[in-house]
């Protein structure tokens, strides 16, 4: 990706220009030491300016930011009053001005210079810092609130966090965290070795961007921890910035505007000659940017942006035109859209291109006449494709689409609320869709997709811990759906989200960077620190058999992958990840098991077990056994079990084929698949009580079987005396309440029929 940049000089300003902010997706604002404040509208890429107010001799403006409009649908007199433009000016004021440039209120703020001003993500409230070391929040009204830092030194910038708890600012080479709660210290750490200029914190993801007069710019976590280190550059950074969507930023410095990945690599780097950029500023769909540098205003429009399925290939080449290449057949198709690209995502054999107004959806076997229909609002910011249908994201609202156009519903779960969707966080395939609570980050709520029927929500899950990305399975029915996630702590689980015994989460790993399921075969591909790790059968993570996990899983830990790798997709055997620095490598080490998967979805048994015998690989019989396990074929577990020297599994398998009943053999099976309380629920739906009281005996379920045995009035001796022999090896008193209680109610009855024996 890259900036396509166009200077707007002509009947501008005719001094420095200090700040820029958007007012919608097609008009800017910008004010400089000409006391002019501009307005240009964007036409076709070329900027028509209209000078709307000139302000008095002495105000020269250091920053500006429009009042956060709320991206769903608002009344036009709602709009109106929420036009409201904050400016804050070098003689310590700060000014709320309306669009047709009349001040509404100017504010002695501080002494000195007021170096920055900034409304908060709802517009309730703004802060002003200034060279007297103080920061303060307003009200919307201007209305002191709050002096929230009294510093000793000049503070050059500052901004609010994602949940506007805490205020990031500088002194100094220093950053520092500051939470509104007036009781709590700062956090401090050394940030730059020189001043630090500008910062800038992503209201999505939480990462932070700092640039300093070290010449360097700097990413951290919302924590204050570095992710990323640029090496020195010939001049100090002037301005960052985040993309509302936070998949990149704008770095901009003397004669220079970077482009970089949300984790510090630069897509593109472009020279320009007109000396530093004095601000960056995003429009509301990440696609374009406004930059004031000298006495111009620059507009960039990014450019470049190229996705892969398959052999195919789509490039966005310019504004409204696209570029799709076939590898290997030569097949190229160039696509010219209506209006300009705001989003791209391209994936199970469909394009889709979002335009402010409208979806495109393209076909890789038909590029000429694509489906195409409105959209609600142009405040898209994720899709979210299945293999059947696609989810597009809309600020605090999701619907979801097939790929013919059609709308197939709204979903909507308990205690949804205008709050913003986290995109990382929302997870689709062709039966299920998960989301996490907009307000609750431990919360998931489950959504069953079906074929002309409503989505309905399900039971929901509750984690222990905020969650920070999920994933869904594609492939096998609904009792088949798993649920990849990660958590704050970089563990990751995974669960049975539809199956029997739903709601068990299996930690698999520590130290998770991202996950991602192949769309190809039930296969997990997931980075560990830097470590790529494959599970070939992840729904073995359910078995009570710890060591058959470990044999499921490879792991590739090479140095080629560097410092925070991101897998890009797994398909196809492949696995494709992006390192630290921008590079992509392609590791490709499990097509085998690929087509064991491929073979075991069409059942074909003999061709599996004739795969496994050729290639002789101990992971692949490990699958084998699983897979064979799942789908009740005993032979074929029998096999594969023996094929791995499992002796008690291939011993058990022969005793499972032996028994007498159907049904205690199918849940002898789910019993050899860990799963108890699918084994159970077979016995107890067939009316087999003593048999299901039994099994958990034989896995020590003790308080099951004695609930069972209490609730039925059958074998409540046979527990009682079975649960003595066992304390008695163990050479332990029984604590246990429920069966005390037990054994002295038998004792009571015992004491009463003792009486009507003797007489």
């Amino acid at each position: 990706m890259r900036f396509k940049i166009s200077a707007q000089s002509s009947n501008g300003h005719k001094n420095l220009v200090t700040c820029a902010a958007w007012s919608s997706a097609e008009e800017i604002f910008s004010c400089g030491e000409d006391h002019l404040l501009i307005c240009w509208y964007l036409e076709s890429g070329n900027a028509h300016s209209t000078v709307i107010t000139e302000f008095s001799s002495d105000f020269f403006p250091t920053s500006m930011q429009w009042h956060p409009r709320p991206n769903h649908l608002i009344t036009a007199s709602k709009k109106q009053s929420l036009d409201i433009l904050l400016i804050t000016t070098a003689d310590g004021r700060f000014h709320l001005v309306n669009k047709n440039g009349r001040i509404e209120k100017s504010i002695d703020a501080h002494k000195g210079a007021t170096t920055i001003g900034k409304w908060s993500t709802d517009g309730s409230v703004l802060l002003t810092a200034g060279e007297d070391g103080l920061i303060k929040v307003w009200s919307r009204s201007g209305m002191l609130r709050s002096v929230i830092v009294r510093g000793n030194s000049s503070i050059l910038t500052s901004d609010w966090s994602p949940d506007c708890s805490k205020i990031l600012y500088s002194q100094g080479g220093y950053l520092f965290f500051q939470s509104l709660n007036s009781n709590s210290k700062p956090y401090k750490w050394h940030a730059h070795e020189g001043l630090v200029l500008t910062v800038c914190w992503n209201h999505s993801h939480g990462f932070i961007i700092s640039g300093g007069e070290d010449c360097r710019y700097k990413v951290w976590d919302s924590n204050g921890s570095p992710i990323y280190n640029s090496s020195p550059g010939d001049h100090p950074i002037t301005a960052v910035s985040w993309c509302s969507s936070g998949d990149y930023f704008a770095i901009g410095s003397f004669n220079m505007i970077k482009l970089c990945d949300r984790t510090g690599w630069s897509h593109s780097l472009e020279k320009i000659n007109t000396g530093s950029v004095y601000s960056i500023a995003w429009s509301s769909d990440g696609t374009q940017v406004a930059m004031t540098c000298g006495n111009n205003v620059l507009t960039g429009h990014v450019i470049g942006k190229r996705l892969e399925w398959n052999n195919y290939e789509a490039t966005l080449i310019k504004r409204k035109l696209l570029e799709i290449k076939e590898v290997g057949n030569e097949v190229h198709e160039t696509i010219e859209i209506s209006d300009r690209v705001v989003l791209l995502a391209f994936g199970f054999d469909h394009l889709i291109v979002i335009t402010p107004g409208q979806c495109h959806i393209y076909s890789v076997t038909n590029w000429n006449t694509p489906a195409i229909f409105d959209l609600k609002s142009s405040s898209v910011s994720a899709v979210i494709l299945a293999n059947k249908h696609f989810l597009l994201v809309e600020w605090n609202s999701i619907t979801l689409y097939n790929y013919q156009g059609r709308l197939l519903g709204v979903p909507k779960w308990k205690g949804m609320t205008q709050e913003p969707l986290y995109p990382p966080c929302i997870s689709l395939c062709f039966d299920t869709l998960v989301v996490r609570d907009q307000k609750n980050e431990k919360l998931l709520h489950v959504l069953e997709i079906s074929y002309n029927k409503p989505i309905v929500e399900s039971q929901s899950h509750s984690h222990p811990q905020n969650i920070t990305q999920l994933a869904l399975n594609h492939i096998g029915s609904s009792s088949d759906r798993q649920l990849a996630l990660i958590d704050i702590t970089k563990d990751l689980y995974l669960i049975s989200i539809r199956a029997t015994g739903y709601s068990r989460a299996c930690k698999i790993a520590a130290m998770a960077q991202n996950v991602i399921w192949a769309v190809d075969a039930n296969v997990l591909a997931a980075m560990l620190d830097a470590t790529l790790s494959v599970w070939l059968c992840p729904n073995c993570v359910h078995y009570s058999d710890r060591k058959i996990i470990r044999r499921t899983r490879i792991d590739k830990e090479s140095s080629e992958f560097g410092k925070q790798p991101t897998i890009i997709s797994v398909y196809n055997g492949m696995v494709n990840v992006r390192r630290g620095d921008g590079a992509l490598v392609s590791s490709q080490f499990y097509t085998f098991f690929t087509s064991l998967h491929q073979l075991i979805l069409q059942k074909k048994w003999k061709e599996s077990l004739s795969l496994c015998r050729i290639a002789q690989n101990e992971i692949l019989w490990t699958c084998m056994a699983i897979m064979a396990t799942d789908n009740k074929e005993l032979n074929v577990a029998e096999e594969a079990y023996a094929a791995i020297r499992r002796y008690d599994k291939v011993d058990y398998v022969r005793h499972i084929k032996n028994l007498p009943k159907i049904t205690e053999r199918y849940a002898e099976m789910a019993l050899l698949s860990g799963d108890l309380l699918a084994a159970e629920g077979i016995l107890l739906q067939n009316g087999l009580i003593e048999e299901a009281i039994t099994l958990n005996i034989k896995v020590y379920n003790w308080n099951r079987a004695l609930e069972l045995a209490i609730r039925h009035k059958k074998q409540i001796e046979e527990v009682l005396n079975a649960r003595k022999d066992y304390l008695k090896t163990l050479k332990k008193e029984e604590t246990n309440s429920s069966y005390l209680a037990a054994m002295n109610n038998i004792s009571s009855s015992l004491l009463q029929q003792a009486p009507s024996s003797i007489e």
